[in-house]
Formats: structure tokens, sequence, C-alpha cells
């Protein structure tokens, strides 16, 4: 894969007792002409944010809708005084950021999901709309956090669908939510945190290619999160993805580890 089809960041957070190692990867994929995917990691007081947004529908608005999703939202949580409260303030950021650019241009637009977590020492909290998803991997197992806004994850919610159908069913990418400029809700979602753990967010070009045992093998791999968010993306794009893929993801670690 070419350098100009892949983008990547890195830190590491010294908290008091904790160091938090960031890592994010996205790739255009081999199939795709634009990374529509965009990501941000962001340093806040006392944890740091991840946010992640699938531009929509293969237009290029939909890289313009998940760009100004991204940094509307990061912009928000950055200035908030308890970041972890401000999560449905950054969704409303981003949701009138594309809001503003569809009034710009006639309406012209597309749309974006849009994940978002907010790490401290012992705590996420996210909040989400579209089928980009957020795990949590502890030893060894993958556990998603999030909710997938598209038809057939409804339909599998409401028993309607069988889990092994849905894996293949042509609707399983029809979005019932999403970041248009039109009003909408985000859900939110808490989960604790250890020594270890792992919180991964995900597009669907990672996880519709990659089943969870796999992505917690890759992320569990014992290598730094930078080499396993890449791994994961090249995991991703040998098993045959044909999107654009990313992985952000924050480990919790000692600083004695």
């Amino acid at each position: 894969m070419s350098a100009a089809a892949r983008d990547a960041g890195a830190d590491l957070l010294d908290l008091p007792g904790v160091r938090l190692e960031l890592a994010a990867v996205s790739d255009r994929g081999t199939v795709r002409k634009e990374n529509q995917d965009r990501w941000a990691l962001r340093p806040l007081a006392g944890g740091c944010a991840l946010i992640l947004a699938d531009g929509m529908g293969g237009h290029a608005d939909g890289a313009i809708a998940a760009h100004l999703a991204v940094e509307a939202a990061a912009g928000h949580l950055a200035s908030a005084a308890d970041p972890g409260a401000a999560l449905d303030g950054a969704v409303a950021a981003a949701a009138e950021a594309v809001a503003a650019h569809r009034r710009a241009h006639s309406g012209a637009m597309s749309g974006t999901t849009l994940v978002l977590a907010v790490v401290d020492v012992d705590r996420v909290r996210l909040a989400n709309i579209g089928d980009s998803r957020a795990y949590r991997i502890r030893d060894g197992v993958a556990e998603q956090l999030t909710e997938d806004h598209s038809w057939i994850a409804e339909q599998v919610r409401d028993g309607r669908v069988d889990p092994e159908r849905a894996l293949h069913h042509p609707g399983r990418n029809m979005l019932t939510r999403a970041l248009t400029g039109e009003p909408v809700d985000a859900d939110l979602f808490s989960a604790d945190l250890v020594t270890g753990d792992v919180v991964m967010l995900c597009s669907d070009g990672v996880w519709d290619a990659v089943d969870d045992a796999r992505l917690a093998a890759e992320m569990s791999s014992g290598a730094t999160l930078v080499a396993a968010t890449a791994g994961l993306c090249d995991r991703a794009l040998a098993a045959g993805s044909t999107d654009n893929v990313t992985v952000v993801a924050c480990r919790v670690a000692h600083l004695d580890d």
C-alpha cells in the first residue's frame, strides 16, 4: 500500500499512575479512489478523546461531512470543562457543522457516521451515530460497546433476522441514522476500564471483513498499539474489504508496565 493511501498517528499520555497509549491508522484500501474516513486523537484534561467518522455514499461530500464532524466534535470536547459529560454537545456541534455546510451549498451534502470516545483513568464514555463501532478489548476478547444504526442490525435486535444470515444480507449497509444536516440523536454508552484494556473505534470496512475473535487477536498481539492498529487494517484488506479501513485506539497501562 502506498504511503499516500495511508495515514497514521500516535501519542503517549502520562496521567497520575496511568499511561494512555494512543494510535490510529486509516487506509484508502484497494478499491476506493478516495479515503472518506476521518479520525482524531485529542489529549484532554484527565484523559483523551478518540473520534471517527465515515463519510457516506461514495461521494466527495461524504469526505467533507466526515471532516467537518470530526473537527467540530474535537473542538467542543477540547473546550469542555468535563468532556465526558459533553458528548451530546459534541454531537450537536458536529451536526450543526454538517448542517451549516449543507445550507451554504444549497442542500448539496451526503452525510457521515460519527463515534466518539472519551477515555479517562478507569472509564470510557461514548456517543454513536451510524455503524462505525467502538469496542473494548479485554483479556483477548472484543466486546462491542456501541449498537449499529443500520436496517439489518435493527432486524437482528428485534429477532427478525438470524445473526449468521445478517453477515451476508444485501441490506446490511443501509443506515437508519447518520449525520446529514437533519436533527438526529446519538446513543450514549459507558464502560469501565482496567489496566491492559484497549478502547478501539473502527469503520465498517474493518468489522465487516474481520470477525470479533480475529479483531481481538490482532489488538491483543502484544505488539505496540501502532503495530496492532496497522496490523488490523492489513488484516481487513487481506480479508477482502472493499471499503476504506480505519482503526483508532487507546490502551490503558500503568506507568511501570
